[in-house]
């Protein structure tokens, strides 16, 4: 009976892992097509295609927060992103960030962008976290508890430039803004 247990709870869990493992890949698919990071276009028609369905993607667990908030990357160089149809291509947009890093509420499912992308969803996490959370945590003591899961972004540094307005801070910077190439243009 004890063995019998033990299977079962092993199987719901890898189910479980599964099944937020597919939900964060279709996430970061949906973020990319969303901001026009990656376009994916039929090779004979030439159209873009919206559909997440079209494209399998590599991408790491980071770690995880509370076991109910799970960080996961996808940079440049060390994962792939391919259509799973010949007809299709995928184009890479992005001009300056080579790593993108999203976190999932794996009960909910909602996902938040935190590093890379077009935006930053850092307050909306703090908001879930605080909401969310079975005992009462100050946003300070949430910040500095994810800055102890080390996930490659200061959290701290995040949380700062957010409460100062400071959307030109390197750790807020969006991915459609220009990359220096080859010095100052003048």
């Amino acid at each position: 009976m004890k063995k019998l247990v033990m299977v079962l709870f092993l199987i719901t869990s890898l189910n479980a892992f599964s099944q937020a493992n597919n939900d964060i890949k279709k996430s970061f698919v949906l973020r990319f097509l969303e901001e026009n990071i990656v376009v994916v276009k039929n090779k004979d028609t030439k159209y873009n295609l919206y559909n997440p369905d079209f494209i399998e993607i590599e991408i790491n667990n980071l770690n995880n927060y509370d076991s109910d908030y799970m960080f996961y990357r996808f940079k440049l160089g060390e994962n792939t992103i391919k259509a799973n149809d010949e007809k299709l291509e995928i184009l890479f947009n992005s001009s300056s960030c080579n790593e993108y890093i999203l976190a999932l509420n794996i009960i909910n499912k909602k996902s938040y962008r935190i590093k890379g992308f077009n935006g930053n969803d850092f307050l909306f996490l703090l908001k879930d976290i605080s909401e969310l959370s079975t005992e009462r945590k100050t946003i300070k003591k949430i910040v500095s508890e994810l800055d102890k899961i080390h996930i490659g972004v200061n959290f701290t540094d995040i949380y700062n430039a957010l409460k100062k307005l400071d959307y030109n801070a390197d750790c807020l910077k969006s991915c459609s803004e220009p990359k220096e190439a080859h010095g100052k243009v003048r």
